[in-house]
């Protein structure tokens, strides 16, 4: 009895250290869930044919308790919907969780083409879960058409003549208001044998956000004195196809 009194006030003293709580104690399976993706199918180019959709799976657990286990996952065609391996590059694989709660990213490859065609999905299934269990086992790969047939044709311009003082933002715009994200590719075009004013750009990248018509390709200016000229080209677009792909800048000094 004594020594069981002892122990109890060296414990409130803080002479013994507390046995610490097993976190782990009372932990569930870790939840798994799958993402849908929509974006557009893409015209091809010079680049490579493929636009690729990343799907997200999360992994979600009780505070305190590390997320462990593996998921199987692989793709299958729609019905109706897109066929691999005529519309996408199909995958499989199995995602592995041990101990981080980070997202795991699944990529596959559409196929573009130039052809009008309906919007095509395909699916993402998760299966086959050992140590977590599946919240939400299919996605769906919203392949949307560019070319005119599942929606307006999406046509990527930039506008007429430009004059600039201290800010060159130049309008870039689409032919209808996006219904998945746009990127466009610009770079400026000496106009002249002059010093330019100013900061040349290889190759930027514009997106046009979801619901919106366009954007602004921005180009540095350098103090001048003098008037110069420079060429905006647009190149490589995500989806649909180029219309007005060039527009002459002209760059005025003082403002």
């Amino acid at each position: 009895m004594r020594s069981a009194v002892l122990a109890a006030v060296v414990l409130l003293l803080g002479l013994m250290p507390v046995p610490a709580v097993d976190a782990a104690q009372g932990c569930g399976p870790a939840a798994v869930s799958v993402a849908d993706r929509t974006l557009y199918e893409g015209t091809p180019d010079l680049n490579p044919g493929y636009t690729t959709f990343s799907f997200t799976v999360s992994v979600s657990s009780a505070a305190g308790c590390a997320p462990t286990g593996t998921v199987s996952y692989k793709t299958e065609d729609g019905s109706p919907g897109a066929t691999s391996p005529a519309d996408y590059v199909p995958v499989n694989g199995r995602l592995t969780w041990t101990g981080e709660a980070s997202s795991r990213t699944v990529s596959v490859q559409v196929v573009k083409d130039a052809v009008p065609e309906p919007n095509e999905p395909f699916l993402l299934r998760l299966y086959d879960p050992v140590g977590v269990t599946l919240a939400d086992d299919l996605a769906a790969g919203g392949v949307l058409d560019d070319d005119g047939a599942g929606g307006p044709l999406v046509v990527v311009s930039t506008d007429g003549g430009k004059i600039c003082w201290k800010v060159c933002a130049i309008g870039v715009h689409v032919s209808t208001p996006v219904r998945a994200p746009v990127t466009v590719h610009y770079r400026t075009l000496p106009v002249g044998d002059g010093v330019p004013a100013y900061v040349p750009v290889k190759d930027a990248t514009l997106t046009i956000p979801v619901g919106a018509s366009g954007g602004d390709a921005v180009v540095k200016l350098l103090d001048t004195q003098s008037e110069s000229r420079f060429v905006l080209e647009l190149f490589s677009p995500s989806a649909g196809t180029l219309g007005n792909a060039r527009t002459e800048v002209t760059i005025k000094p003082g403002g």
